[in-house]
C-alpha cells in the first residue's frame, strides 16, 4: 500500500501530542501552550522564504490546526463577555451546536452567561474585569456522569494595536488529579486519624532530627501544642540535658544503618512543664526506594506509671514476704507432690521444729495418722475440682506429740499457664476457741439469765405491730405485766400517734433505726421519753417476717442535758472572762473551735480568724519533737506539756500548755490552758549552762565532765565497744602566769580550750578539770587511734601562738593516753591510768604523748 504523504498540519499535531505529554500538575496551561505556540512560530520564521515568491505564511494555518487540536477547552471572549470562538472541546464542554461554525469564528457571539453559567458565575465572583484582567481558579462543575473540576485560566487578548479586546479562557480538566488529591487527602486523613487514636506516641524525623510530624497522643502527653514541635530538634526539645549526648548516639545508630533493625530502649523525656517521663521507644529507619535514608519513625509508650506500679510490686513482694514471716497464722508452701517447701516463722513455733527440720518433710507427718492425712487429701481435691478453696477443721500434732485441734486452709498456686506450680496451706491453731467454745456452751444458762435481767427494754413484735415477746425490763418500765403486753398493739404504748408511724416508715425504708427518740405512755398514764433502736426480723428467704428492738428510758438523762446546757452558759462566761490563754480544740482534728480574749491578746490573732486555724499552725514543734516531749512528760509524771507556739507575728514563745477532755454541747473536746513560760525557760538554761560548764573557758567543768563520762563509760561497758581518755596539761604553765601575768594565763587556757573544741568530733567529751588540767572522752574510739588523735591535738597546741599586747606567747602540752579496760569500774579508774601517763610524760621532758 502506498504511504500518505505526511502534511505540515500532521507534524503540527504530533508535536502538539508531545508537547501536551509533558504538562504536570500546577502548570499553567495558559503559558504552556503559549511557550509552545512562540517555538513553533520561532522555527517558522527560521524556517521561511525570503523574497516576494514565497507563498503564503502558514503559521495561521499551523496554529488554527492546534487550536481545534488541542483537548484542553479553550474560549476566546470579546470584551463583553461574549463567545466568539471555541475549539471542539469547548463546543463539547459546554454542548453548543454548530461546532464548524465555532471552530471558524462564523457563529454569532454567544454570552457566556447562556453557555457556561457555572464559568460565568465564576469569573464574576473573581471580579473580572471589575479591576482584575487576568485571574486562575479552580471550578467544579456538576455534569450528568458525575462533578468535574477545571483549572481555569483567563489572560486578555490584544488586537493589532495592542489593545485589550477580549479574553482568553484555557479550561484545564482537573478532575482526575481533584479525585487523586481527595482520596490523597483521605488516605492522609485515616493514616493521620490512626496515629492520633492510638495510645502510643509517634514522632517521625528528618535525617537532621528535626521534627516533622506528631500525632495528638504525643502533645497530649508532652503538654506541647503540634505546632510548637515541628521544625524543632527533637533531642533538644524533649531530652533532658545529662541524656542528650547517650541518645544522639542512639540515634546516630539508627540514621547510619548500623542498629539492626528496629531500636528499642527507654529513657526519660521532658513535659512542657519540666516534669520528667520515662518512655520506652522505638526507633525505625525511614529510606527511600533506592535504599538512602531520609529519616526516622519514632513511637514510645509512657511507662513512668508502669514503672511505678513495677516498684510498687517489688515493695509489694516485700511486703508479702514480711507479712509471710510475720504472720501469726502458721503457712506452709507445699510442692504439687505435698512435700513442704517453705514454712513461716509461726510454723515453726507451732509443730515445734526449724525451718531446716519442715523443708522437704511430707506434709502427711504432721498429721495425726495416714487416716487423718487421707481426709485432709480427699477434702483438699475436692475443693480443688471445684474451683474453690478448701475449708475445714483437722487435729494435727506437735514434735511433742502433743495434738491441737487446727482450722485449715488449702488452696491452689496457679501459673499463669494455668499449671500447678504449689500449694498454701493455713494453718490456724483453734485450741483457745475450742475451749471458749466449750466455755460458751457452760455459760449458755447464764447468758439468758443476763439478758432476762439487762435493763434495757426488749420487744419483739409481727410486722402489723402486735407483741409477740418481751423481757421483765418491758414490764418494769411500762409497768405492765407480761401477758398484758403480749398480744397487744404496740400503737397503745407510744403517747402520739405519729411516732408508731415515724417507727415503722424508718424501718422499712432502712432496714434498721438506731437512737430514735419516742414518748411512750406506762400503765399508770405517766409519760417517759425513750430512746429505741429496732430493725426488721428475716427469714431464710431474706423476706421481712417480725420486728424485733430494744429500747431504754431517757427521761432522767434528759433532764440531765437540760441541766448540763445551763452548765455550759456558766462555762462560757468563765472561759470568755478568765485572764489565762485559754483554747478549746477538736482532739481528733486539732482544729480550734474556740479562743478566749486572753488567747487574742496573747497570739495576735483575731479570736475569729483563730477559729479558721489549727493547732499545727501555732505549733513551732514539728511531729517527732512533740513525740519526743509528750515522752518526757510522761517519764517525769509531769501534767503538762512544755511547748513552743508562733505568735502572729512570727516570734517563738516557750509555754506550758496544761489540757484535759471536756463535753461541749454533746460532743468530746480538748480544754487547754497556756502559760507563758518563756523567760523562766531562758533562765533555767542560763543557770544550766552556768552549772555546767567552766566559766573561763567554756569548756565543761569537773562536775559535767564526770557526769557525762559515766554514761560514755557504762554504755562501752554494756555493748563492749572501744574508749580512749586523754589528760593533757599545759608545760611550765607557772612560768607564764609569772612571766607574763594571770591575765596572759587566762588567754592561753582559752585559746587551748577553743583549740582543742574545734578539733574533737560532736560526740567526744571535753573537760577542765582544774588549773591548766583537761581530760577528753573518745567514745568508740580504740588506744591507737586515741593516740594518734592526741598526737594530732599535741602538734595542733604546739603550733598555737597567743597574741598578749607586743608580746607572742607559744606553749607545749605533755598528755596521757589509755583505754578502758574490764576491770574499770567508774570513769575515775580510767582518769586515774591516764594521769599516770600523763605525769609520766611529764618526767620524760615533757611535749609528748604517753600510754598508759
Amino acid at each position: 500500500m502506498k504511504n500518505r504523504r505526511t502534511t505540515p498540519e500532521d507534524r503540527l499535531r504530533q508535536r502538539a501530542r508531545e508537547h501536551a505529554a509533558r504538562l504536570r500538575d500546577g502548570d499553567d496551561p495558559v503559558e504552556f501552550w503559549a511557550a509552545f505556540c512562540t517555538q513553533v512560530l520561532a522555527e517558522d520564521d527560521e524556517a521561511a522564504p525570503s523574497g516576494d515568491d514565497c507563498p503564503p505564511d502558514p503559521r495561521a494555518s499551523r496554529l488554527h490546526t492546534l487550536f481545534l487540536s488541542l483537548h484542553t477547552p479553550v474560549l476566546l471572549l470579546n470584551a463583553d463577555f461574549e463567545v466568539e470562538v471555541m475549539n471542539p472541546a469547548a463546543v463539547e464542554l459546554t454542548g453548543a451546536g454548530d461546532l464548524e461554525g465555532w471552530c471558524r469564528g462564523e457563529h454569532a457571539p454567544v454570552p457566556l452567561a447562556e453557555l457556561a453559567p457555572w464559568l460565568a458565575r465564576a469569573l464574576e465572583a473573581e471580579g473580572l474585569g471589575e479591576g482584575v484582567e487576568a485571574c486562575k481558579l479552580d471550578v467544579p462543575v456538576a455534569r450528568r456522569h458525575g462533578e468535574r473540576h477545571f483549572n481555569v485560566s483567563v489572560s486578555p487578548t490584544a488586537d493589532f494595536s495592542d489593545r485589550q479586546d477580549g479574553y482568553a479562557v484555557v479550561l484545564d480538566d482537573i478532575t482526575a488529579r481533584a479525585r487523586e488529591e481527595r482520596e490523597l487527602a483521605r488516605e492522609r486523613n485515616r493514616a493521620a486519624h490512626y496515629l492520633d487514636v492510638v495510645g502510643a506516641m509517634v514522632f517521625t524525623l528528618d535525617a537532621a532530627g528535626r521534627i516533622d510530624m506528631v500525632n495528638r497522643t504525643a502533645c497530649r502527653v508532652l503538654g506541647h501544642a503540634e505546632g510548637d514541635l515541628l521544625g524543632r530538634d527533637w533531642v533538644d526539645t524533649l531530652v533532658p540535658l545529662p541524656d542528650r549526648d547517650e541518645i544522639r548516639d542512639c540515634l546516630y545508630l539508627v540514621l547510619s544503618g548500623q542498629a539492626g533493625g528496629e531500636d528499642e530502649r527507654t529513657f526519660r523525656v521532658l513535659t512542657r512543664e519540666g516534669s520528667e517521663r520515662t518512655v520506652q521507644w522505638q526507633s525505625q529507619l525511614l529510606t527511600t526506594g533506592g535504599g538512602l535514608p531520609v529519616g526516622m519513625l519514632v513511637s514510645g509508650t509512657d511507662v513512668t506509671e508502669q514503672r511505678a506500679i513495677e516498684e510498687a510490686l517489688a515493695k509489694k513482694e516485700l511486703w508479702l514476704r514480711s507479712t509471710f514471716v510475720g504472720l501469726g497464722e502458721a503457712v506452709l508452701i507445699l510442692t504439687p507432690g505435698m512435700e513442704i517447701l517453705d514454712a513461716n516463722p509461726a510454723a515453726e513455733a507451732m509443730f515445734q521444729k526449724t525451718q531446716a527440720e519442715l523443708a522437704g518433710l511430707p506434709v502427711g507427718d504432721l498429721h495425726v495418722s495416714a487416716n487423718h492425712y487421707d481426709d485432709f487429701l480427699a477434702r483438699s481435691r475436692a475443693a480443688f475440682e471445684a474451683g474453690e478453696r478448701a475449708l475445714f477443721e483437722l487435729p494435727l500434732k506437735r514434735r511433742n506429740g502433743e495434738i491441737f485441734p487446727a482450722d485449715q486452709s488449702v488452696s491452689l498456686i496457679k501459673g499463669d499457664d494455668g499449671s500447678t506450680l504449689g500449694v498454701v496451706n493455713v494453718i490456724r491453731d483453734i485450741s483457745d476457741r475450742k475451749n471458749a467454745e466449750a466455755d460458751l456452751k457452760r455459760s449458755e444458762e447464764k447468758f439468758r439469765r443476763i439478758f432476762e435481767t439487762i435493763e434495757e427494754g426488749y420487744m419483739v413484735t409481727d410486722l402489723a405491730g402486735t407483741v409477740l415477746m418481751v423481757n421483765p425490763a418491758t414490764c418494769r418500765l411500762l409497768q405492765f405485766e407480761e401477758s398484758e403486753l403480749v398480744g397487744r398493739n404496740i400503737d397503745t404504748v407510744y403517747r402520739r400517734p405519729d411516732d408508731s408511724e415515724s417507727l415503722r416508715e424508718s424501718l422499712f425504708a432502712r432496714g434498721a433505726v438506731r437512737g430514735l427518740q419516742l414518748t411512750a405512755k406506762r400503765k399508770d398514764g405517766a409519760t417517759i421519753v425513750i430512746e429505741a433502736n429496732a430493725h426488721r426480723v428475716l427469714n431464710h428467704q431474706d423476706e421481712p417476717v417480725a420486728m424485733e428492738g430494744t429500747f431504754r428510758d431517757i427521761t432522767r438523762r434528759m433532764e440531765a442535758e437540760k441541766v448540763l446546757r445551763e452548765s455550759e452558759k456558766q462555762y462560757r462566761a468563765f472561759f470568755e472572762n478568765n485572764h489565762a490563754i485559754m483554747l478549746l480544740t477538736d482532739p481528733k482534728s486539732e482544729r480550734i473551735i474556740d479562743a478566749n480574749p486572753a488567747a487574742e491578746d496573747f497570739y495576735g490573732y483575731p479570736i475569729e480568724v483563730m477559729k479558721t486555724m489549727n493547732l499545727s499552725q501555732i505549733n513551732a514543734l514539728d511531729r517527732d519533737e512533740m513525740f519526743a516531749e509528750m515522752r518526757r512528760s510522761m517519764d517525769e509524771g509531769r501534767a503538762y506539756f512544755i511547748l513552743r507556739h508562733r505568735l502572729a507575728n512570727g516570734e517563738i514563745r516557750n509555754v506550758e500548755v496544761y489540757s484535759g477532755p471536756i463535753m461541749v454541747q454533746g460532743s468530746q473536746r480538748l480544754y487547754s490552758v497556756i502559760h507563758d513560760v518563756t523567760k523562766r525557760i531562758e533562765l533555767e538554761r542560763e543557770m544550766k549552762l552556768l552549772a555546767t560548764t567552766d566559766a573561763l573557758t567554756g569548756a565543761n567543768n569537773r562536775h559535767q565532765f564526770f557526769a557525762l563520762g559515766a554514761v560514755e563509760v557504762q554504755r562501752a561497758k554494756r555493748y563492749a565497744l572501744p574508749l580512749t581518755v586523754l589528760m593533757l596539761d599545759i608545760d611550765y604553765f607557772k612560768s607564764i602566769n609569772d612571766t607574763y601575768g594571770h591575765a596572759a594565763g587566762d588567754l592561753v587556757l582559752k585559746a587551748l580550750s577553743a583549740s582543742v573544741s574545734a578539733t574533737l568530733r560532736a560526740s567526744d567529751i571535753f573537760g577542765r578539770l582544774g588549773g591548766e588540767e583537761f581530760a577528753v572522752i573518745l567514745p568508740q574510739t580504740d588506744i591507737d587511734e586515741g593516740a594518734e588523735a592526741a598526737e594530732r591535738l599535741r602538734e595542733t597546741l604546739a603550733g598555737l601562738a597567743v597574741e598578749v599586747g607586743d608580746e607572742s606567747i607559744t606553749f607545749t602540752v605533755s598528755m596521757g593516753v589509755t583505754r578502758i579496760c574490764a576491770g574499770d569500774k567508774t570513769v575515775e579508774d580510767v582518769l586515774n591510768r591516764a594521769d599516770e601517763a600523763l605525769y609520766k610524760a611529764k618526767r620524760m621532758g615533757r611535749n609528748r604523748v604517753v600510754r598508759g
